[in-house]
């Protein structure tokens, strides 16, 4: 090689392109795409063209998932509302819409939210008639789930559209995929349909919101799956540029609220866990432990109100509790704890101990009662009797100027209204003279109904009977009789009932509960708190 040789070839290597950076990682994408990306294009519009048009069986289908997904939802039933996601009907509409802006085919498009439009308005229609005759009307925790949409509701859209165009696309595993589809749509549809039956509008919106993201971010995503597999590759760039400026905008949009829900849900749940930490570690320090546990938020400020069950009385508990909140989760908060003192083996020895003694104390009355029992009077001796039954029990016991015996249960005689009424009872007919129990102040005892049930059975109106002696001996002036029931007849119905059967000659102001309040009672009671009536003193 002579040296205009080796200069050339220097000069070649020196201008030849490098073999590696973005422009060659492009080239063979491309390349790629080409090669493994083939798909009868054709055949695929048509396939959704058909999917997506507007038949009587596209109507059978949507009608038939909207009422098996309202009445999942009223039951609470998983399993049903997956039933109703089986169907899938508003996948062929979505996917078809989400083609034609791909394609640019705005004839399609119309065709598409058209079908879109009628599938919309059907299930509707079917849920707000269902919710409307159903006699269950109380919002499930299935319903309030999809209220709240999230960020992480919008990642379960885009996945599912993802999926779905990609098995419309290649053809495989159309019908699992359009499970996914319906999961992100017929649900929060039926409840918005439950939200207008209801008359609630936050149902409405919560809901609503839910489903223009799913449907909004669904249809974007089957455009861009389209994209990557060659559909609209003669768009111009302007096109292009326009597609990916909808997709990005409308995501970005979306994302904003959606990221804001999540940070205050995620926020709320922090504070809960914290507070619930905070109170059981307090319990634990005495051997107690919470069994009731609520947090509401009243603008900044957060009032809890705790039951601790407890062996010994911790002074400024509350206020220690409302510094250390104040200090972990950085705002007010309002600290409200109900301590019931439990019994411990040594305090379970000094009552034995006591009660020994009492006893002791007991036979040594009675043997001076027999000693001097022919010199007192027939009063005395049923006054000494009377006395004898009551040091039995803990309470204050007060002989009136009228020689009738009154008393005044206290809270650790452990008894509720219906012992203490028994209580009563026993002592009358055993005793001379005329004997009144006044029971510990307490909680009245919940009227439980049937199923559907507004009439009063034997055992209501024991209760109730139970429930009229209590009033009459703390002698209430005016009590609130509140119904709870499925709809607000059912309710006032039973509060009417009761109020009736009451008797009493006080004011009674019979009402039905709101929904809100069933909603809290059922948290704290069970399910069977919503087919109560309770019966309260009027404040």
């Amino acid at each position: 090689m002579d040296m205009h040789q080796a200069q050339a070839a220097v000069k070649a290597a020196k201008s030849a392109k490098p073999v590696s950076g973005p422009g060659v990682w492009w080239r063979w994408l491309r390349q790629w795409r080409r090669a493994h990306l083939q798909v009868d294009r054709a055949a695929v519009l048509e396939h959704v063209e058909d999917a997506g048009a507007l038949r009587p069986r596209y109507g059978f289908m949507i009608v038939m998932s909207a009422g098996i997904a309202t009445l999942g939802l009223l039951q609470n039933s998983v399993a049903v509302i997956i039933g109703a996601m089986l169907i899938s009907p508003l996948m062929g509409p979505i996917v078809e819409m989400g083609m034609s802006l791909a394609t640019f085919d705005f004839r399609k498009l119309r065709m598409a939210l058209t079908t879109l439009a009628v599938g919309l308005a059907s299930s509707l229609l079917v849920a707000v008639l269902i919710v409307a005759f159903s006699p269950l009307q109380e919002a499930t925790p299935q319903i309030l789930a999809r209220t709240e949409p999230t960020l992480f509701d919008l990642l379960v859209a885009v996945f599912s559209g993802l999926a779905g165009a990609y098995a419309t696309i290649t053809r495989k595993g159309e019908t699992i995929v359009g499970v996914a589809i319906a999961t992100a749509l017929m649900p929060p549809l039926a409840v918005v349909g439950y939200g207008i039956a209801a008359n609630s509008p936050g149902i409405v919106g919560g809901a609503g919101f839910l489903f223009m993201t799913n449907l909004l971010a669904i249809a974007l995503s089957v455009t861009m799956m389209a994209r990557w597999y060659g559909f609209g590759h003669e768009d111009t760039p302007r096109q292009t540029a326009l597609q990916a400026t909808l997709i990005v905008g409308t995501f970005l949009v979306l994302s904003v609220p959606l990221g804001l829900a999540l940070r205050d849900i995620a926020a709320r749940s922090f504070v809960d866990r914290t507070v619930r930490t905070t109170l059981d570690a307090a319990a634990r320090e005495s051997n107690g432990r919470i069994t009731t546990l609520r947090v509401d938020r009243d603008g900044r400020t957060l009032n809890v109100d705790a039951v601790l069950l407890t062996p010994k009385h911790r002074p400024r508990l509350e206020l220690q509790l409302e510094q250390q909140l104040e200090r972990e989760i950085g705002q007010p908060v309002n600290v409200q704890l109900r301590e019931v003192l439990t019994a411990d083996d040594a305090q379970l020895q000094a009552q034995q101990a006591t009660l020994a003694q009492l006893r002791d104390s007991v036979e040594q009355l009675q043997s001076a009662a027999v000693r001097d029992e022919q010199a007192r009077s027939a009063r005395d001796r049923a006054l000494d009797a009377v006395r004898a039954r009551a040091l039995e029990h803990l309470g204050r016991f007060d002989v009136l100027a009228d020689g009738s015996v009154r008393w005044q249960l206290q809270p650790q005689a452990g008894l509720d209204i219906a012992a203490a009424r028994r209580l009563e009872r026993s002592l009358q007919a055993d005793a001379a003279v005329p004997v009144q129990v006044i029971p510990a102040l307490q909680a009245l005892p919940p009227l439980v109904f049937d199923d559907d049930s507004t009439e009063l059975d034997a055992r209501l109106r024991a209760r109730i009977a139970d429930v009229a002696w209590a009033l009459d001996r703390w002698q209430v002036g005016a009590v609130r009789v509140t119904g709870h029931g499925g709809n607000s007849r059912t309710a006032l119905a039973r509060a009417r009932a009761v109020s009736e059967a009451l008797g009493l000659p006080i004011e009674v102001l019979p009402e039905a509960a709101t929904a809100e309040q069933s909603r809290e009672l059922i948290a704290l009671d069970g399910r069977d708190a919503v087919r109560s009536v309770r019966v309260a003193p009027k404040l």
